[in-house]
């Protein structure tokens, strides 16, 4: 197989739907009700499916306003889901080609930080689940945050803490799978 063959099954090995994965009991992901195709292409679409997907996780998806415009997430999605997810933006350095994207004045110093932290807490589930397809969270996304399995300490009870100055998710890949218990036994 040749380079570029390679890395564009990288960009998403799944594009066209989620069949192919097998169904199981202990998906804590709801499974995708749409094709990732369908989702880039309407909007409509994508706020119906993520907050339909956010209800299922018992999340919240408030949706923030930078610079007095409430933040399109569709637009952020298809951003970041275009140049292969977001673990492969941040280590490849093309985060500052999708906040460009947005056009953002100059006066809105946040707006990255901002920006990063939403789809890191709105959106990065739901990339998991409909365009990479994975049935459960990763168990490190080490891209995330330097490196978020080094980001742990323990507390005086003897549970994990996250001491990453990032917020991966609404729902900690790490916690769903157990990640916790089984590291401080």
């Amino acid at each position: 197989m040749s380079i570029n063959q390679n890395q564009n099954q990288n960009q998403n090995p799944n594009q066209n739907q989620c069949e192919s994965e097998s169904k199981s009991n202990t998906n804590p992901y709801p499974p995708p009700t749409a094709p990732y195709s369908d989702l880039v292409r309407d909007s409509n679409l994508f706020q119906q499916k993520l907050q339909s997907f956010h209800d299922s996780l018992g999340t919240k998806l408030k949706i923030p306003t930078i610079g007095g415009k409430s933040l399109d997430l569709h637009h952020l999605f298809v951003e970041v889901t275009s140049r292969g997810g977001i673990e492969k933006v941040i280590v490849d350095r093309k985060w500052k080609e999708v906040i460009m994207s947005f056009n953002f004045r100059d006066t809105i110093t946040s707006g990255s930080f901002m920006v990063r932290k939403t789809y890191l807490s709105l959106l990065y589930h739901f990339e998991q689940a409909y365009y990479f397809c994975k049935q459960v969270p990763p168990s490190t996304p080490d891209a995330l945050s330097g490196n978020v399995a080094n980001s742990f300490t323990t507390n005086t009870d003897g549970a994990a803490i996250n001491d990453s100055p990032v917020q991966v998710s609404p729902i900690s890949p790490a916690q769903t799978l157990g990640f916790f218990s089984a590291w401080n036994n």
